[in-house]
């Protein structure tokens, strides 16, 4: 089902029943090992809904929502919204400090059947974050992002079915710094409360403007479809997505409105979803993603590129699945390859391959109250490493976050996970309740020297605790 959200073109053949579903949760991160622009621990409350309505034969109409409030201590060197370092146009500071988070994330998608054959949809997405830190340099930020996806899609008299969706949207942010004391803004004695301009991965501006405005152009394609058969089904999606980003300390409405910095990103999407219709059948997903980047006009042309390959493999077998006891064995790989290449500064490239395997037991009992068990050890492997920075180029950046960043991807890490669940009809007559708990673990290594003294690695253990309840409609 978390496909077809995903794809929501493909609602119109795939079931024909309503359906929705509410999660309330609450996270406690502990993040040991880590990079320097993550927080050391983080707290979150959130609402997630979802939901398909057909209200006609010809009419149906879907939506998803989220809500979260998160709060992050002993976070530094960013100064921003939601975690894009993809993006170079950013503040930073090494004083870390305390960040309160909200942010709304809403889609509604509404389609229609022309004929036997064509249908239409339109699918709108907006995201709201808003952020505020309680330590000098205080920052607010604001960013907004809104996508609309209309699409034609065709269905064939054996039911296979093709899309193809246009994608048009615009986002905006803004982030404002500031000081209490203004004190600590002033002279070199006090060092770690400097903010600095970012502009790539090294290349930065000490103390520059206190304001940042950015301003986003989203355009693309997705083709979607499904290959229907009586034993099995496969579902595919194809898209490419393009971000142009613009830096700037001005409004863009202002006569004199100068670009500072630009930044195009490309992303290239593949994701297969096969599953087979037999009791005890097998599901296989793939998926595949690559994004490439550069910038421009900061350096009077191009000075920082960026190259980062996604993959993942899943594969999942039922057993016992017409018993009171069903269960699931399955197989999972991923891979990353990163490459952040600074002209000026720094080069970084990065890769590892992780190995996880998902298992699962479920204990159904008279009334159909279902206990559910879900454990998955992993292990991801360190494959390649480097960080190149010539002579006379360490700076706030590069020993704050380009050497711990090595250190971070310059390890192995053993991961386990448990998820503990009931789900019971006995509290509400016309919908099921879902109690869970959520447990990750994770463990790095710690054999890596450092490259350079007085530069700091993250290491050790992190836990992630969610308590939450789902309500199925």
């Amino acid at each position: 089902m978390q496909y077809l959200f995903d794809h929501t073109v493909l609602l119109q053949d795939t079931t024909r029943n309503n359906f929705g579903d509410i999660s309330v949760y609450y996270d406690l991160k502990n993040q040991n090992y880590r990079s320097s622009q993550k927080a050391q621990r983080t707290t979150i409350a959130a609402l997630e809904a979802r939901g398909i309505n057909y209200l006609t034969d010809k009419i149906v109409v879907s939506g998803r929502f989220s809500y979260a409030k998160s709060w992050e201590d002993s976070l530094a060197y960013f100064l921003g919204g939601l975690d894009d370092n993809r993006i170079p146009g950013y503040f930073y500071t090494p004083k870390a400090g305390k960040f309160e988070r909200q942010t709304y994330d809403a889609q509604a998608q509404l389609g229609y059947k022309l004929d036997q054959h064509w249908q239409a949809g339109i699918q709108a997405n907006y995201t709201h974050h808003w952020a505020t830190r309680s330590v000098d340099p205080r920052m607010e930020h604001y960013s907004m992002k809104f996508l609309l996806k209309p699409s034609l899609s065709y269905v064939s008299g054996s039911q296979q079915h093709f899309s193809i969706t246009g994608i048009w949207g615009y986002g905006k942010g803004r982030t404002d710094l500031s000081y209490k004391n203004q004190k600590l803004n002033q002279g070199i004695s006090y060092p770690e409360y400097h903010y600095f301009s970012s502009f790539g991965y090294g290349s930065i501006k000490a103390l520059d403007s206190a304001s940042i405005q950015q301003y986003d152009r989203y355009r693309g394609l997705e083709l979607a479809g499904t290959l229907n058969k009586p034993q099995w089904i496969l579902y595919w999606s194809a898209s490419y997505l393009q971000r142009k980003n613009e830096n700037t300390n001005d409004v863009r409405h202002l006569q004199d409105y100068l670009v500072k910095q630009t930044f195009d990103l490309d992303q290239i999407a593949i994701d297969l979803l096969f599953r087979d219709k037999r009791v005890n059948g097998n599901l296989v997903r793939f998926r595949l993603t690559n994004e490439s980047g550069q910038d421009g006009i900061y350096h009077k042309g191009s000075n920082y590129f960026l190259t980062r390959w996604n993959s993942s493999l899943l594969y999942s077998k039922a057993f016992s699945s017409l018993t009171s006891t069903p269960k699931e064995v399955g197989i999972s790989i991923e891979s990353l390859y990163d490459k952040r290449d600074d002209a000026l500064t720094a080069l970084a490239e990065r890769s590892w391959i992780a190995l996880s395997l998902p298992l699962s037991w479920t204990k159904i009992g008279q009334s159909n109250d279902r206990f559910r068990l879900q454990f998955t050890p992993s292990y991801r492997l360190k494959l390649t490493n480097s960080l190149q920075i010539p002579s006379g180029q360490l700076n706030s950046f590069t020993a704050g976050i380009a050497y711990p960043e090595f250190y971070y991807y310059d390890t192995n890490v053993l991961g386990i996970q448990t998820r503990l669940s009931y789900l019971t009809s006995k509290i509400w007559r016309t919908a099921r309740t879902s109690f869970f708990v959520d447990f990750q673990f994770e463990a790095s290594d710690n054999s890596s020297p450092k490259l350079m003294e007085g530069t700091t690695a993250f290491r050790g253990k992190n836990t992630n605790l969610r308590m939450g309840v789902n309500f199925y409609l």
